[in-house]
């Protein structure tokens, strides 16, 4: 089974993972700065652009208008986004558990259908179709994250708490309109259009531009990307809301790896230590425990047997721990009906597979330390495991799903072996990748 995970208005959510996460769990977590942030809203905002906001379900837009004893409606509808130019984004993040959101010297273009009814006698109505233009405009708005434990579990979502529009110029165009009483009172209709039309659209375009970023952020649950008839999942839950400090925001995610036909087999134990949310002079910091890729050992040995070939048959998973230089894998091996345990170092290799939006933490792998056995070539041996685990390391890694706007490729590793934790340090790159 192929579990799906999307973020709309109508959330979609097939519940298949066994228990609900605390910030304890986690064992991947992403920190951005307050510039890191921004950059990195801004890019899956310019490539999200095109596919999404033009394709934004804008409501009817109903306004009444009361000119002396005539009594009107004014309605919008077909409301379309013809252009959205947003050049910027700006964000506040001043610890208080909110994101401020700015974005200023925006370009607006709304096609409309419109329809004039008259409420009071002769009843007169009147169609037609227009533009609302929006010059040098600028959209505000204050949200809050929040987890959802009934409905969709792990889903996190931001949600609109205050949202303001302002412009310099507002230009609403009326096409069509051949009624005399609709002809006399156009001056009037649009300068009750102007004067109300603000705060709807700000209500409109902010709600779907938190909407828009809930897609950037596109929690929940991706497949493994791994040649395989199985299917294999990386939980990308949530477990907590968006964590806001002074000058920076971090997010904390599940981490595990399933084989998609067995939920319920959970490699790692509940409660693991939390993640510290250290600082760099960097835009983004990706942190990962040693225990991420002890699971994705334990799933591809238990389900695939993937450590074993002709020379030699893993019993047990492969174990990794963090020393502060880097990483020591320990294998136990059969050959020739002796257990053997072997030892490699691992050095960071990083994959980025930017058609599938994902990536791959792996190691390259160089012999360290061998068990000697009494008739085995032990030389031999540990250089098959080490090119094998080689041939493999790409296939074989911990996954991470933001490869469009983050370049992991050029970040550099830091170990923490107190904490068993790798973390990734760097920046954004200095053009947004291409959707």
């Amino acid at each position: 089974m192929i579990v799906l995970y999307a973020l709309s208005n109508e959330k979609i959510c097939e519940l298949g993972f066994p228990r609900l996460l605390s910030h304890q769990d986690s064992v991947q977590s992403s920190t951005a700065t307050l510039k890191g942030a921004e950059r990195y809203l801004f890019c899956g905002m310019q490539g999200s652009l095109e596919q999404y906001v033009y394709n934004i379900s804008i409501p009817d837009i109903n306004i009444p208008i009361n000119v002396a004893s005539i009594q009107m409606d004014f309605k919008l509808s077909d409301i379309k986004i013809a252009n959205l130019q947003v050049p910027d984004v700006k964000m506040n993040l001043d610890g208080n558990e909110q994101i401020a959101l700015y974005l200023p010297s925006c370009e607006l273009l709304l096609q409309f259908q419109w329809k004039f009814q008259q409420q009071t006698y002769p009843y007169t109505t009147d169609n037609g179709s227009g533009q609302i233009i929006i010059k040098n405009g600028s959209m505000s708005g204050t949200a809050r994250s929040e987890i959802d434990k009934i409905d969709c579990p792990g889903h996190m979502i931001l949600k609109l708490v205050k949202s303001e529009l302002h412009y310099d110029q507002l230009r609403i165009k009326l096409d069509g309109g051949a009624s005399w009483v609709f002809q006399s009172l156009i001056d009037v209709v649009l300068d009750s259009l102007q004067n109300q039309i603000s705060d709807v659209l700000a209500d409109i375009l902010l709600v779907n531009f938190v909407q828009l970023l809930n897609d950037v952020f596109e929690d929940g649950r991706r497949q493994y990307n791994y040649t395989s008839n199985d299917v294999f999942l990386k939980d990308e839950r949530y477990v907590d809301g968006v964590q806001i400090g002074n000058g920076f925001v971090s997010l904390m995610f599940s981490g595990y790896t399933y084989f998609g036909k067995n939920l319920t087999d959970e490699f790692l134990t509940k409660g693991t230590s939390q993640i510290t949310f250290n600082k760099f002079n960097t835009e983004m910091q990706m942190a990962v425990k040693d225990e991420a890729f002890n699971n994705v050992f334990y799933i591809f040995h238990k389900y695939r047997d993937a450590f074993s070939t002709t020379q030699f048959k893993s019993i047990k998973h492969p174990t990794l721990r963090f020393t502060n230089t880097g990483a020591l894998v320990t294998m136990l091996v059969e050959v020739n009906g002796s257990q053997i345990q072997v030892e490699l170092i691992g050095q960071i290799k990083l994959f980025n597979d930017l058609k599938e939006e994902t990536g791959k933490i792996s190691f390259k792998y160089i012999k360290y330390d061998i068990q000697q056995v009494e008739g085995i070539d032990t030389e031999l041996l540990q250089q098959q495991i080490e090119e094998y685990m080689n041939s493999i390391s790409e296939m074989i890694g911990f996954q991470y799903n933001y490869t469009l706007m983050v370049d992991i490729r050029d970040f550099q590793a830091i170990y923490d072996a107190n904490e068993r934790v790798m973390r990734l340090v760097g920046d954004l790159p200095k053009e947004c990748l291409p959707f």
